[in-house]
């Protein structure tokens, strides 16, 4: 005590920087900023106001914050503790009720060891997520009287019995929902939640699992259950019975091939009370009229990233209260049937990246696709084909039923023109993306787009627009709008366009805005495209005036056009006649440079249906369709062919690999020692070696996902490998030269063609 006394009188500066660091451990930031304003005072005056401002602080508090490896956030009322060294509940302070233990070292889990928690605390939020538990005992739970949401993830070493046990000491009044995900579990006992029948929980999430069925009954004990996330599974059979009062069922990303069947025997639905379904990301290959009977209260529907080829008339028609609908990235759709989108309640639809070719007649009517739901009021078609230039009345009829359609959303869909009268019949319309399409502008901005006041959000970024004057937009819709994007577009800076720059002056220059519209991008992507000399100038440093764009004599333009027409049209067939042996060598040369360009030859006179033919294993199937497959199809636009999608159903294996493979440009090996180990992948292998005798060693592309050890390896994929070079695909840093290295692998041609193909 007598040292401490001495080190303030004779050193206030020291001793205070010293209890700075000393509040560090506790309530670190608040004490440290109070600490580092107080030392810039006099020292006797420093020691003194630290004193009392630590006092102050302390008693406002009225308890010590977390100690390290855990963090609380008092606002939230929650804690955190991660260490691999923390072996124990720690104390937290007394305001926490939810808290989070993530990556320690728990390996027993009873109601002793939650003491310090249940003590001092109402728990009402419990994580316990990869924490190395080895066994729960049955009384773990006892304590948390005011338990009402339970997480126990990515605890793979934890028995699912022991758990089930445990489910006892739940306090059945308050627990509401439960979070088992990334367990590794591949089944459910038949009595799970047999515990909790007299609780009241309402969600129950096991996503990221290995569950390979759903079967109902297992939760029927749950008779509150209204949500079932079963995401990133490898569910493939679905039976519903006991579900009845579930609202949300989540089957993304799993291995489902048909959709389920939701009516019971009896005529009535096993989930009648279902208003959110997702079936995304699985490999569902076909819908039908009857595919969604049952499901008379739903309003939800996801249907993304599947295989169907056809959406058939009246598939969603049983869906009397559906309003929104996703049917995006589905690459392999190729007709859509006259009344396919016969839904009368339909109000939002979601419809982007399936790269589905409107702008082709034989593969939907144009007079139909919408007429059969009036009520939509948001529309998402982007990254599809839409009807080109010439086509573009088919535009105006698919669109035209929608008169009560409030957001249009067309990106990337190729449009080139815009029709007349079509957006003037939308009186709803507040928001229309237009965006990254090849619109070259228009001339009569009243009947594109009326004298529309509703329109709140026109985006144009990045097509092809030169002229903006005043014809262009009517009056009423630039008074209207909120929001406008041109950037991106390849401006005209020539005198024609001195309208545009008086406006953007007087509108977004000036300091007297008139007006709350925004000019999206503006000044940085507004750019001089034409004419050259003045390509890449800022469109606001373009400063045209009228005695700079004096008028022109039009009469001498018109003049020097006729002559040379004139003289071109003597002289052009002229040198077609005298030069025909070098045009042809010359057209000639050009496609053969454009063919090796693409990475794409003909062989022999054959073309091919698909880039690649796929042979791989059971065990390696999930890598394959989840990232090689949607990597290549979604990101590459490449068609792949893999045994679980596009064999024909009831044909022969034998006769499927041999009919599909010739049917292929390239083959890709994925290799492994499960690989190694399945005959019918060596048998694929001795198809693999007849098929490089006969086209060279560049038809197929190895790829070594998991290194196969000596135990495994074969002669004949010895040879392979001691033959060919392969690719190691590693997750990480270096994913993208591997995808880099494999892409241009399937893009590279074989060799130099023949005359004769050409």
């Amino acid at each position: 005590m007598v040292r401490r006394k001495t080190n303030r009188q004779t050193d206030p500066q020291t001793y205070g920087q010293g209890v700075c660091n000393k509040a560090s451990t506790f309530r670190a930031r608040k004490y440290v900023r109070t600490c580092n304003k107080v030392l810039k005072m006099n020292s006797i005056v420093k020691f003194n106001t630290i004193f009392v401002a630590l006092l102050i602080i302390e008693i406002s508090d009225g308890e010590k914050d977390c100690k390290i490896p855990c963090y609380c956030n008092p606002k939230q009322k929650m804690a955190t503790c991660a260490s691999r060294h923390l072996h124990y509940i720690p104390k937290l302070p007394s305001y926490v009720e939810q808290v989070e233990f993530v990556g320690n070292n728990f390996t027993h889990l009873s109601k002793s060891f939650f003491k310090n928690l249940t003590s001092f605390n109402k728990i009402n939020l419990l994580n316990l997520t990869d924490n190395l538990v080895l066994n729960i005992s049955l009384d773990a739970f006892a304590d948390f009287q005011y338990l009402n949401t339970l997480d126990i993830s990515r605890e793979k070493k934890l028995p699912i019995f022991s758990l089930k046990k445990a489910f006892r000491s739940l306090n059945n009044s308050r627990i509401n929902s439960l979070d088992f995900s990334g367990n590794g579990w591949e089944y459910l006992p038949p009595d799970m939640f047999k515990e909790l029948k007299l609780s009241r929980i309402r969600s129950l999430s096991m996503t990221s699992n290995s569950l390979k069925e759903l079967h109902g009954e297992i939760y029927s004990y749950l008779t509150e259950l209204r949500i079932l996330n079963l995401a990133y599974n490898d569910i493939r059979n679905v039976n519903l019975s006991g579900l009845t009062v579930l609202e949300e069922l989540v089957l993304k990303d799993n291995n489902i091939h048909n959709i389920p069947t939701w009516c019971s025997s009896t005529g009535g639905s096993f989930v009648p009370q279902l208003k959110v379904l997702r079936l995304d990301s699985n490999s569902i290959t076909e819908m039908n009229s009857s595919s969604f009977k049952c499901l008379q209260n739903l309003k939800q529907l996801r249907v993304d990233y599947n295989n169907f080829r056809f959406l058939e008339n009246n598939t969603f028609s049983h869906l009397v209260k559906l309003d929104r609908l996703h049917l995006s990235h589905n690459t392999r759709l190729q007709v859509i049937q006259e009344t396919a989108f016969n839904v009368s309640s339909l109000k939002s639809l979601y419809f982007q990246n399936n790269g589905f070719h409107f702008d082709k007649e034989k593969k939907f009517n144009a007079n139909t696709i919408f007429s059969y739901c009036p009520n939509l009021m948001t529309l998402d078609m982007s990254s599809n084909f839409l009807p080109s230039l010439k086509k573009s009345q088919f535009l105006k009829l698919m669109f035209i039923p929608l008169i009560k359609l409030e957001k249009l959303t067309l990106p990337n869909t190729r449009i080139r023109a815009l029709p007349f009268n079509l957006f003037p019949k939308m009186k709803f319309l507040t928001t229309l993306n237009l965006q990254g399409n090849s619109i070259n502008g228009w001339k009569d901005g009243e009947r594109i787009f009326g004298n529309k006041s509703s329109l709140k959000t026109l985006n144009l970024q990045a097509n092809n627009i030169r002229l903006v004057n005043r014809t262009t937009f009517p009056p009423s819709i630039l008074s209207s709008l909120e929001s406008l994007d041109l950037s991106s577009n390849h401006f005209s800076c020539t005198c024609d366009q001195i309208w545009f720059r008086e406006w953007i002056r007087k509108n977004f220059e000036s300091k007297s805005k008139k007006n709350n519209l925004t000019l999206n991008g503006y000044p940085q992507k507004y750019v001089c495209m034409f004419p050259s000399n003045l390509r890449g100038v800022l469109l606001k440093n373009y400063n045209p005036t009228p005695e700079t764009c004096k008028e022109k004599n039009y009469l001498t333009t018109i003049a020097v056009i006729i002559t040379l027409v004139v003289v071109l049209s003597i002289v052009v067939p002229l040198l077609l006649y005298r030069c025909q042996t070098n045009i042809r060598n010359y057209i000639y040369a050009w496609r053969l440079y454009k063919k090796r360009k693409s990475g794409y030859v003909r062989l022999d006179s054959e073309d091919y249906d698909y880039h690649a033919f796929v042979v791989y294993c059971e065990s390696d199937r999930k890598w394959v369709h989840n990232v090689l497959v949607k990597k290549l199809e979604n990101e590459e636009s490449m068609r792949i062919c893999i045994h679980h999608r596009d064999f024909d159903i009831g044909a022969p294996v034998t006769g499927n690999i041999g009919k599909y493979m010739s049917k292929c440009r390239k083959i890709v090996v994925v290799m492994s020692n499960d690989f190694a180990e399945s005959e019918w992948c060596q048998w694929e292998v001795d198809l693999v070696q007849e098929r490089r005798r006969k086209q060279g060693r560049g038809v197929s592309l190895l790829i070594m996902l998991h290194t196969i050890d000596s135990n495994h390896m074969t002669d004949s994929l010895k040879t392979l490998l001691d033959s060919t070079p392969h690719l190691q695909y590693s997750n990480g840093v270096g994913e993208w030269l591997f995808w880099k290295a494999l892409v241009e692998g399937l893009r590279k041609p074989f060799g130099h063609p023949p005359v004769a193909v050409l």
